[in-house]
């Protein structure tokens, strides 16, 4: 079997395929980071490096699926980058045609992405920390984006976990999170980061950017004894952001949760502890 070129493309993309007349189209078939010039025919189009896709399979995904969802077209075949197991289902999700996409848990997407790009929150989260220097423990890596973000911003070096098997998958095939894979300053383990980081050496890391899932989902990673670990593989002058979101539960149960982070980030040895961008901020 010929090993084909992989191109990554939403139900927007298909939507668009459809509606264009028969021959030459300009389109992005990696989520928006390119345009590419590919071929309708009356029953196909034909892709970069000799590939096609039939139009009765995109018309299928088209009523199937919602706008928002994925597919990867490998070997002439369109494949719907859905995932489940362990109770979980992912996916990923673009949120508007030729966006960077985001990540689909269980109903519910990780990113804000009615405020703004996920590259951009990742941007917004990095620049909380203030300048980047040195060694980087980015605790939750999701896509990768922010990993990415602290490699631009100066980071020397980035240590990430995911305890997914299937997000890294689909990390994998998504082109925004390349970099990721690609740059050898980053790393990246599949472990549980509650397991990982009690085996890290005190003092090890210039910065951390704690970013984990929704309380409901990983409710260790904002105790007590996660926070007393975070603070001792920080150096000594390093900074913490925590980031903690909200907007899908009540504004007052949002803000006595930011309250109480706050007193167990002190409780555990920070100072300076205090609310910053959707989250908060904290020194050692």
């Amino acid at each position: 079997m010929n090993e084909y070129q992989k191109f990554v493309i939403s139900g927007f993309h298909i939507e668009r395929l459809l509606k264009a007349k028969p021959g030459k189209i300009k389109i992005s078939l990696d989520l928006g980071l390119t345009t590419t010039e590919v071929t309708k025919s009356e029953n196909e189009f034909l892709l970069p490096g000799g590939q096609t896709i039939e139009l009765k399979i995109l018309g299928n995904a088209n009523k199937k699926r919602h706008l928002e969802d994925c597919f990867l077209i490998e070997n002439n075949s369109l494949l719907y980058m859905y995932l489940f197991s362990e109770n979980r289902a992912y996916k990923l999700y673009e949120s508007h045609i030729d966006w960077p996409p985001t990540l689909w848990i269980n109903g519910s997407v990780m990113h804000t992405v009615s405020v703004s790009k996920p590259t951009e929150e990742a941007e917004n989260k990095v620049n909380t920390l203030g300048r980047i220097f040195g060694n980087v423990f980015d605790t939750c890596f999701g896509l990768g984006y922010t990993s990415i973000e602290l490699i631009k911003k100066g980071a020397t070096s980035v240590y990430t976990c995911e305890l997914s098997n299937d997000v890294i998958e689909i990390a994998k095939a998504n082109p925004w999170s390349r970099e990721t894979f690609e740059s050898k300053s980053i790393e990246l383990e599949n472990i549980d980061v509650a397991k990982a980081i009690v085996k890290i050496n005190d003092n090890k890391f210039d910065s951390i950017l704690h970013d984990p899932p929704n309380v409901k989902i990983e409710g260790d990673l904002y105790s007590l004894s996660f926070y007393k670990e975070l603070y001792r593989v920080l150096k000594q002058g390093g900074t913490l952001y925590h980031f903690i979101g909200g907007g899908r539960t009540p504004r007052e149960y949002k803000v006595n949760y930011t309250k109480g982070a706050v007193n167990r980030l002190q409780e555990a040895g920070f100072r300076k502890v205090s609310k910053s961008y959707r989250g908060i901020i904290a020194y050692k």
